[in-house]
């Protein structure tokens, strides 16, 4: 059943980690190599689908690409018809509005006389993106923004005004828009229209980028794991057991190992249920999110599934190793021998104690399993021991008992803004003593009335009337 599941994942990760390089991994590597510098003696056409970085110097219309999902009042992206001298063309950028502020200053700039204009900073805007050529519908827009710029409609205002055109125009930047207006008087308008968007490479962003690259290499180191283990996984290691004193307490260990196993197998098989679990929800939940936002496809398998898949692999690999550093059947027989040591520090009791237990017959013996604990035991002619999951050790020893005494506890407690009942059923054992103690020697708790009552009937058994019975 391990290995099936091991395969599973080998197959599922697999699949997830191709899936999402497939999607970002060409874009990653580009990314990797860096944008290169567009050339004085290259065309916009033959740079088109090349990632670029690009010098936007003189910025003269802008359009509203892309509101706020929800918040139609405020702009996420803009596009800007930039003006290039060199191919004496326009070229179209958009920004995110986190960098639009220095498209926006160059434009105001642009507008301002040529002596309020020395001491501006007029150094231009570096875009990197992939260089593409725009659909007929982004080519309108971009056409209207040009019709609509503010600066071509004043230089045009101030035909024959040659001393607006001295004060606006000498100077360099003015001299690029006097060639610009230029070359738009009878002009029909540019046939091919190209874009860069920045941050966007070969139509993903590069946080979308970066999230799948991180899909893919977590998926596949989870794959890899699970295909290591689908080979080594097939033999059980056997648990070394704790250096004993004597034969006997080698024998008590190796009688309470097959519960010790039967604790990791289950516990194993529910970190494999969460971490599946895990998984489903995150990429539920995440998707759930791209949806209700109406993000469009590209969006959603570049950024919200992979980030889902990626989210839901961390919590799932949380969850597996948490689960399977509590499932070592070594290191819980250890932990047992050094609490049994602690209470029963020499060799001898130690003896009498693992003889007294392996010489109680099946009929003695009890335990309880919950999703989130194990404990198992038995009640010896002397010895009454319970074994628990995480290495606690519960002796009693009949011979020094005067009382036993049931509880059923309940409360509750606050789990974040919540509050959360629970509910056990206690043993408690007091040992003679004068005076009696108000604490008691030792306990064992169960989530279960029925356990308590086991074990109380057991005890019933062993010792009779001779000890003082307080059912609460």
């Amino acid at each position: 059943m391990k290995k099936l599941l091991n395969i599973v994942v080998v197959l599922c990760t697999a699949a997830c980690a191709a899936g999402f390089w497939m999607v970002g991994g060409s874009q990653f590597l580009q990314l990797q190599a860096g944008p290169e510098s567009l050339v004085p003696e290259e065309t916009f056409e033959q740079a088109e689908g090349k990632y670029l970085s690009y010098e936007a110097a003189c910025p003269v219309g802008s359009y509203v690409e892309e509101y706020y999902s929800g918040d139609p009042d405020r702009v996420r992206r803009t596009g800007y018809v930039v003006y290039d001298s060199v191919r004496r063309a326009f070229v179209y950028v958009v920004v995110s509005e986190r960098n639009d502020g220095r498209l926006e200053n160059l434009i105001w700039n642009l507008n301002l006389a040529v002596e309020m204009r020395e001491g501006k900073d007029m150094s231009p805007y570096t875009a990197e993106g992939t260089l593409r050529k725009m659909d007929v519908e982004a080519a309108e827009h971009a056409a209207a923004a040009l019709e609509e710029s503010e600066i071509i409609e004043f230089y045009r205002s101030t035909e024959g005004e040659d001393a607006y055109r001295e004060s606006y125009f000498s100077d360099e930047y003015g001299q690029v828009i006097v060639d610009m207006c230029d070359g738009l008087e009878g002009n029909p308008g540019q046939a091919d229209w190209y874009c860069i968007e920045d941050g966007v490479v070969d139509g993903l962003e590069k946080g979308d980028i970066w999230v799948c690259v991180l899909a893919a290499g977590v998926s596949l180191l989870i794959a890899v794991v699970s295909l290591i283990s689908v080979f080594t996984g097939g033999k059980k290691k056997k648990a070394v057991l704790p250096a004993a004193s004597g034969s006997r307490m080698e024998g008590f260990f190796l009688w309470e190992k097959p519960w010790a196993e039967e604790w990791c197998e289950y516990n194993l098989r529910r970190g494999y249920r969460l971490a599946c679990l895990s998984v489903v929800i995150s990429l539920a939940v995440f998707v759930g999110i791209g949806v209700y936002l109406k993000m469009p496809v590209t969006k959603m398998t570049a950024f919200y599934v992979p980030l889902g898949v990626l989210f839901g692999e961390v919590v799932a690999a949380m969850f597996w190793y948490g689960q399977k550093g509590q499932s070592n059947v070594a290191k819980i027989l250890k932990k047992h021998a050094k609490s049994i040591a602690k209470v029963l520090p020499s060799a001898e009791e130690q003896e009498a104690f693992a003889e007294d237990i392996l010489n109680t017959g099946k009929e003695w013996e009890f335990r309880e399993r919950t999703k989130e604990g194990m404990l198992w035991g038995t009640v010896g002619s002397r010895y009454w021991v319970a074994l628990h999951w995480n290495g606690r050790v519960m002796l009693v020893d009949s011979e020094k008992l005067g009382k036993i005494e049931t509880e059923t506890v309940a409360g509750t407690v606050r789990s974040g803004k919540v509050r959360v009942s629970y509910q056990s059923y206690a043993v408690r054992f007091y040992y003679k003593s004068v005076p009696p103690k108000k604490s008691c020697d030792q306990w064992i708790g169960f989530d279960s009335k029925e356990n308590q009552r086991q074990l109380v009937a057991l005890a019933r058994k062993r010792v009779g009337e001779n000890v003082e019975y307080m059912m609460l």
